[in-house]
């Protein structure tokens, strides 16, 4: 069912659009009966995506085209900042062979921007443009540190807090008293919340006039993320970039 205010159609062909990127290359009859739509429907919006070059036809099976992937690339070209961010993850990806990730914050989500992998670093699935739960992952709690009570209680209003491991945090008051912990510290510890196995520390990148630009982060292995390196090593590190970072963009 349309919001109130936008144009049902075009929230259908985003349906449409989405089902492709987690599915694709997938039919008509298919795409139909999951998004439970009439087929002339879905037809008519395939045949305009495919006809102003976003979904490729082959054999009666629907794909996205790589039109989508000049689009990401021009939302992130966009902010400066994001750009700046790239070197800090990668320099931090060499540094601890590890998992390096600058992610932001859009529509309560936490979002993948740039993240690049260190010489040991797990494989996982992630990549840029992806969307997560923001209490889930070590960089959007250090994001939703940074914000006002009001503004973190909205996001939960909206989104709810979703799990995505038995270790997610799923209950307000708890994500509340982990990000005091967080402020504290000065930065985030995601145990296991998005991927089981996997630990991460964040910290907020913090722009001129006290806006939060986003987060960067480190994840690997909980084998690895513990004892003193977790305590002591990696967090300097990570503090160190986003001290870095946030000189960067302050007086690029």
């Amino acid at each position: 069912m349309a919001s109130e205010g936008t144009i049902r159609a075009i929230e259908r062909m985003f349906r449409i659009a989405e089902f492709l990127g987690t599915r694709g290359p997938v039919g008509l009859s298919a795409i139909a009966s999951s998004l439970q739509l009439p087929k002339s429907t879905v037809y008519r919006h395939l045949r305009t995506l495919e006809g102003q070059g976003y979904v490729v036809e082959n054999e009666e099976k629907y794909t996205l085209s790589l039109r989508f992937l000049d689009l990401g690339e021009r939302a992130r070209g966009q902010h400066s900042e994001h750009q700046l961010a790239a070197e800090k993850v990668g320099e931090l990806a060499d540094r601890t062979a590890e998992r390096a990730q600058f992610m932001i914050e859009e529509h309560g989500r936490a979002v993948y921007v740039h993240q690049q992998m260190g010489a040991n670093a797990v494989r996982a699935d992630t990549y840029p443009g992806k969307r997560v739960p923001i209490h889930t992952s070590a960089a959007g709690l250090a994001i939703l540190s940074h914000y006002p009570p009001h503004r973190i209680d909205a996001i939960i209003d909206r989104h709810g807090l979703e799990a995505m491991t038995s270790r997610s945090i799923t209950d307000p008051e708890t994500l509340h008293d982990r990000l005091q912990r967080t402020r504290e510290r000065g930065y985030s510890i995601n145990d296991q919340g998005v991927i089981e196995g996997l630990r991460a520390i964040g910290a907020p990148v913090v722009g001129p006039e006290d806006t939060v630009v986003g987060g960067l982060s480190i994840s690997g292995p909980i084998n690895r993320m513990a004892g003193q390196r977790l305590g002591e090593e990696l967090p300097s590190l990570l503090l160190g970039a986003t001290n870095e970072l946030e000189l960067n963009i302050t007086y690029q």
